[in-house]
């Protein structure tokens, strides 16, 4: 968790204000990953998840609860990104193929429908009827132990990722502040040459 931790925080690059934020976290999630990852605000449903990690063929898409504040949206963030970067697996989409599975009530309508309306909405477009590409990480089955396990892990990163991410975010902005930058400097020189 550290080693994932400290490589995402050191990829972040600090944008100017907190509606950048987000973006910002993308970029440096998506250049770790070493492939595309997109984040979509969605208002989920209160009954079912408030985020979700969708492994595509060629992307990586993590859905977040949009009607939350920026805080608890990177706790979301951070959850689903420890899921991704874990390889944990939960279930398939109800898009193509896959929705015999949902039909047999392992994925709630309500999931079913947002799902379909984060990969409608993406830029690769859904999966083809004959073939889907969509895994999607959701915890379903929450009496497995493995299941129980990896969603604590992810909850645990997932505050870790949202606390260290505002931390090195405003070390970022301070050290780019040149009045911050001039304080810092004047009170580095007072102890190095401290008068007798």
């Amino acid at each position: 968790m550290r080693r994932l931790s400290a490589r995402l925080f050191a990829a972040v690059v600090a944008p100017d204000g907190d509606e950048d934020v987000v973006a910002a976290v993308g970029r440096a999630v998506e250049q770790v990953r070493g492939r595309p990852v997109r984040l979509h605000a969605v208002a989920f449903p209160p009954e079912i998840a408030s985020g979700l990690w969708i492994d595509r063929a060629s992307h990586d898409v993590i859905a977040y609860e949009e009607n939350t504040d920026l805080d608890h949206q990177l706790v979301i963030i951070g959850h689903e990104v420890w899921h991704m970067f874990e390889g944990h697996c939960g279930s398939l989409t109800g898009h193509g193929p896959a929705a015999s599975r949902a039909g047999e009530g392992q994925m709630p309508g309500a999931l079913r429908t947002v799902v379909a309306s984060i990969c409608d909405a993406d830029p690769a477009g859904p999966p083809s009827v004959e073939q889907t590409d969509t895994g999607l990480h959701v915890a379903l089955r929450a009496d497995d132990p493995d299941v129980v396990r990896h969603e604590e892990e992810a909850e645990f990163f997932g505050y870790r990722f949202a606390t260290g991410m505002k931390e090195a975010l405003a070390e970022a902005r301070s050290l780019a502040d040149p009045e911050l930058l001039a304080d810092r400097i004047r009170v580095s020189m007072v102890h190095r040459f401290r008068r007798p």
